[in-house]
Parts: C-alpha cells; structure tokens; sequence
C-alpha cells in the first residue's frame, strides 16, 4: 500500500508558479498579494489536498517571535473614556492587565488610544494608527453601552471586548454572563435563600445584551418558584425607589450589578446579611466583604490578545461576515454579605 504523499509550499509554488513566500503570503491572506493569486493558491490547495503542518507551524510562530523578540510589534486598545476611569474602575484595571501582560508575553507592545481626546475623530484615529504601524485593535468596554465607532475597519483586525460596541459587529471574547448568574443563584439556594431579587443598573442589562436579567427568570422559572420577583432596573440606586421594591416584594437576598446598593440598605435601617443578603455581579474582589461573581477580567483581557493575535496571523481584517464569540467562565467569590439561612 503506497503512502499518501505530503504535499509541501514548495509543490504549491511550482503548481501555481509563483514562489514560497508567495504561497505562504496568500494562505494567511496577506494584503501585499492580489485577490487573483490568493484565490488561484487556494484553489491548488484544495485540490491537491494540501494541510498545514500544525507542529512546524508552531514552530515557525516560535522562531519568528524570538528573531523579532527585541522589537515588540504594537498593539493598540482603543478607549472611549479618560485613563483615570481605567484606574478607578477594578473591572477596567483588571482587563488591562490581562491585555498588557498577555501581549508582553507573545512578543507584543500594548498602547493605549483614547479616541476622547478634543478633535479626535475617526479619520484622525486611523491615521495615527497606521502612520505607528500598528494593524492590531482590542475594543475593550465603552462607556456607554450601544456605541458606534467609526474607524477604517479595513486597514485593522479587531476585537471587541464585551457587547457595549453594537456596530460594527466584531469578533468579541465575553464574560459569561448568563452562566454566571445562574451559578451565582445556585450558591444562594444552596445557603438556603428563597425569595432572590435582582436590581440592575440600566446600562449594565444593555452592555450585557440582557444575558443577567434573563439567566435569573430563566432559573427562577426552571425552580417553578411561585411570585417571581421583578427585575428593579434603574439609572442610579435611589432609597426611595429600592425600598418601594422591597417592602413590596420582600426578597431575603438582593443581587446587584451596582455597587452602590450597600449604602441607601444601611441607611434604610437594613443589615447585610442579618436582614437581606447582598450579592454583587460586576466587580468583585477579595477583601471587600461581599460576595458575588467574578467575570475574570484579566483573562477577559489575556484572551482577547490571544484571539487579535489570530487573527492578525491570518490577516483576517475589517469587518467579520460570521464574527465569532469567546466566552470565558466567570468564578464564584466568597463574602460575608451572604449567610447560612435557618431551615424552615
């Protein structure tokens, strides 16, 4: 029996009479080689049954980054908002640090972009960019949820960091925020809490397409649990508004993708967790005393280097027509704003 021969760049290259280089260049879709030639390589690759080598290629990919090792190649993450906001939110630092320290570990430098700035526009975005020979963007989270951005999308391979840029429609790596929730109402049910009540800050269910509001009356409604409590969504935590929904629904555990929610309880007479068990989605860290889910925003951020990576390799750039979703787990953190509930 014969064996099936390997068929080599070379082969390809006296196929479609052009070099190597020129085969390698029109596989990973270089924009230095012309449509025609990209598709007749394919075309000859296909037919002649050609495969990519997965162990050489990560060889390749090894050897490349360590001649280039003294001269990262840039990146650029893309802000909405002013770098301080960066500093003060957790959740922002947290992404950053994922993003820079993923980057400087696969031969990359990272550099921030604020398209904020006075007079900054679109056009003025793209020119800075490619005039710094950077091809690579991430999109981390805007300030507003819905945003438009309007950039050269062409010149560029991007992803997008969340579901706060509504259009374009990128290639996006995500918390898992549906999944996250729900394991945030098994642990509650586990401590023996019955009546949970979820407040969210508008912008949050807009930036998270709805996927929190949704994971909490899907589960509710899977425990066949009578009287499910409404959804409290507001623009900011007002006592007066809060406590209209408690004393109506009297929920014993509150879960909340704002913050500021601990304050108007305690100055409405309420304990955490004596009175209401209180449970944060967004932000939380160790230390702070509540308990709640952490969206894992520096492998949030590490990811999305990895994925721009990708897709720079393949010279995959503008607009995706099938953009694909990375979603990263989120993890469950302890606190004492939560309690063992007493048996019925």
């Amino acid at each position: 029996m014969s064996e099936q021969k390997y068929v080599t760049l070379k082969d390809l290259a006296k196929e479609c009479g052009v070099t190597p280089t020129t085969v390698s260049l029109a596989l990973r879709n270089h924009p230095r080689i012309s449509d025609a030639t990209k598709e007749k390589v394919r075309e000859a690759a296909e037919r002649l049954g050609y495969r990519r080598h997965p162990m050489l290629s990560a060889l390749m990919a090894n050897l490349n980054q360590s001649r280039s090792s003294t001269a990262a190649v840039p990146l650029a993450a893309l802000y909405t908002h002013e770098s301080s906001m960066i500093e003060s939110n957790s959740y922002l630092r947290k992404i950053w640090e994922g993003m820079d320290r993923r980057a400087s570990e696969l031969g990359f430098k990272l550099e921030r972009f604020y398209l904020e700035q006075k007079k900054m526009t679109g056009k003025r975005m793209t020119q800075i960019l490619t005039t710094r020979g950077i091809s690579g963007i991430i999109i981390p989270p805007l300030l507003r949820a819905g945003g438009h951005l309007s950039i050269d999308w062409d010149e560029f391979s991007v992803m997008a960091i969340g579901y706060s840029m509504l259009s374009p429609n990128m290639h996006r790596v995500c918390p898992d925020q549906y999944r996250g929730i729900r394991m945030a109402l098994r642990e509650l049910k586990h401590l023996g809490y019955k009546r949970p009540g979820l407040l969210l800050n508008k912008q949050s269910d807009l930036r998270t397409i709805h996927l929190w509001s949704s994971g909490f009356y899907g589960f509710e409604h899977a425990q066949k649990n009578r009287g499910i409590i409404p959804v409290l969504e507001c623009e900011d935590v007002q006592e007066k508004e809060l406590f209209r929904w408690y004393n109506k629904y009297s929920p014993d555990v509150i879960i909340s993708s704002d913050m500021n929610v601990s304050d108007p309880l305690q100055q409405g007479g309420l304990k955490v967790p004596d009175d209401v068990g209180l449970v944060t989605l967004s932000r939380w860290e160790q230390g702070i005393g509540i308990a709640g889910v952490d969206q894992n925003a520096a492998a949030l951020g590490a990811a999305s280097v990895e994925q721009l990576v990708q897709l720079m390799y393949y010279n995959e750039r503008g607009v995706p027509e099938m953009p694909r979703v990375v979603q990263i787990p989120s993890l469950w953190g302890e606190g004492a704003s939560i309690k063992k509930q007493p048996s019925a």
